[in-house]
């Protein structure tokens, strides 16, 4: 199932001098969520129905210009699928980035439609009511899952979808973006002398430790075993290292024992690499052999790819 195949092909639509006074109306007269924000036919804002009532707040508080063209008030560059997305990339993108409004481009980047978390959601529960008629269905709605289990962040496959689209918003814009890779030092030996309840319990603090340090607007994915995956947009190099250093430090700080490591507490390695044009597959390539030359240089450090 495809995006086409769900999209509103109409959405409202406005170029970014139009004032708030015109362009509120236009939501209201079709009773839409959002008005997408355009220059030369592609999406470059959107605003939402939520928005709007913000804006309205602050017009009742006598601090809201609605003569203003809509482009001073919109969230800028907002995150765009193509057509041929699946439904069910859209609806991991939807759910992991909070968006409830995905505008739908085509292959020269121009506005052709709308999809929305709602849209997304019926189709999901559609799959679900023909789950009997349907050969192989159970195994299509156990990829939609976009949470580890244990580690309540993103798995594999979310992390996939979110690097693709990350990677398409930083051609299209030409940002850069970058990842770090954290891996548990010596967690074989903790695992085996410990067991892998306490293990699991070591993965659960780190994780937890990683969110709590990370900024708001990056990522945090399990990408195999006792290794974490921080994705973040806009970032270069410089800003990649610092973050992954203020994760390493913060977990160093936790003063977690372990007997069966050198350092006789738990410690991460950090490898990162950071990338505007290239592919997000070549750039997780290069954290892991970043992450590769922390550990042979001694773990507990990190390492630019």
């Amino acid at each position: 199932m495809l995006v086409q195949g769900l999209m509103n092909k109409n959405p409202v639509k406005v170029d970014q001098s139009t004032s708030l006074k015109d362009a509120i109306p236009l939501m209201s007269a079709v009773k839409s969520s959002c008005i997408n924000v355009l220059f030369e036919k592609q999406p470059v804002g959107i605003l939402t129905d939520r928005d709007v009532a913000c804006l309205f707040a602050d017009f009742l508080n006598g601090s809201c210009d609605i003569d203003r063209p809509i482009s001073e008030v919109m969230t800028s560059d907002p995150v765009c699928v193509t057509q041929e997305s699946s439904f069910k990339d859209a609806l991991m993108l939807s759910k992991s980035r909070k968006l409830r409004n995905l505008p739908v481009i085509n292959d020269d980047g121009e506005l052709v439609g709308l999809v929305t978390q709602t849209s997304l959601i019926e189709a999901y529960a559609t799959l679900v009511e023909r789950q009997d008629e349907l050969e192989g269905v159970v195994e299509e709605l156990q990829m939609l899952s976009l949470e580890d289990p244990l580690l309540r962040i993103g798995n594999r496959r979310a992390m996939e979808v979110d690097l693709i689209h990350t990677q398409a918003d930083a051609v299209r814009h030409n940002r850069s973006y970058a990842v770090a890779l954290i891996d548990v030092d010596y967690f074989k030996n903790y695992n085996d002398f410990y067991g892998h309840q306490k293990g699991d319990e070591i993965l659960i603090a780190i994780a937890k430790m990683i969110k709590k340090t990370v900024r708001t607007s990056d990522r945090v994915f399990r990408y195999g075993g006792e290794e974490i995956l921080i994705l973040m947009p806009e970032s270069d190099q410089d800003k990649a290292f610092k973050c992954a250093e203020r994760v390493r430090v913060a977990i160093e700080k936790l003063s977690l024992t372990h007997e069966k490591s050198p350092l006789k507490q738990v410690t991460v390695s950090a490898g990162i690499a950071s990338e505007t044009k290239g592919k997000w597959d070549d750039l997780v390539g290069r954290a892991d052999k970043a992450l590769y030359m922390s550990k042979h240089d001694g773990r507990n450090r990190t390492s630019e790819g």
